[in-house]
């Protein structure tokens, strides 16, 4: 790890890991990003309402230390807070997805009245969008592609599809969701065409290239 510190939160603020990690990293399943910006790091294991269970099952370790451990977490730097990320051991590739709410219903509705007072944009930070697939993943080999998106596109409906470079012309791919404000915060560059009208599609030739309206 080099002396530039590639995290947004302090080095030495503490991550709830599960212990199972320390003695074998290779057992990394998902990581979350709380709405606080916390790191929760699993080995498979949610929380249990016993929390003797959750004693057993995880302890706290300097952010520092967690990255040591597990360097490619290093590659979710960007990745907004309140969001999940499974590790595909294989492909060695984090999947992103949007947080369910937790089990606290006053501190939920607390925090989604905050989100939509501070939005912006059209539309609502908790609308749930579809990307391209290539979109919502974060690959941390060297060769891994770089993410874009490409294509903006409202449906007749309001819905809405971005689509990302990886993707190739005329053919059918695969989606995710995420929440609107989400991809906001992923793909900053996509806020001009968020003014797009049901039935427009906005385009670009490459990216942080202008946007151009193509339809609609």
């Amino acid at each position: 790890m080099s002396e530039h510190w590639p995290l947004r939160q302090d080095p030495e603020s503490p991550v709830i890991i599960a212990h199972e990690l320390v003695e074998h990293p290779e057992k990394l399943a998902f990581v979350v990003l709380d709405d606080d910006d916390d790191w929760f790091i699993s080995d498979g294991a949610e929380f249990e309402e016993d929390m003797e269970v959750n004693r057993q099952l995880f302890g706290a370790m300097p952010l520092r230390e967690a990255v040591a451990l597990l360097p490619h977490l290093v590659a979710l730097a960007d990745v907004p807070a309140g969001m999940a990320a499974d590790w595909d051991a294989e492909r060695l590739a984090w999947l992103l997805s949007s947080v369910s709410d937790s089990d606290d219903v006053d501190e939920d509705l607390a925090h989604r009245d905050a989100r939509i007072a501070a939005w912006t944009h059209p539309g609502s930070p908790l609308e749930e969008v579809q990307l391209s697939t290539g979109l919502t993943e974060i690959g941390t080999t060297a060769d891994a592609p770089a993410r874009a998106v490409r294509q903006v596109v409202r449906e007749q409906d309001g819905t809405w599809l971005f689509v990302g470079f990886e993707v190739p012309e005329a053919e059918d791919f695969e989606v995710e969701g995420l929440e609107l404000e989400h991809v906001v915060q992923l793909y900053p560059d996509v806020v001009p065409a968020l003014l797009a009208a049901p039935g427009q599609v906005f385009d670009r030739a490459e990216p942080g290239a202008p946007w151009e309206l193509v339809e609609g």
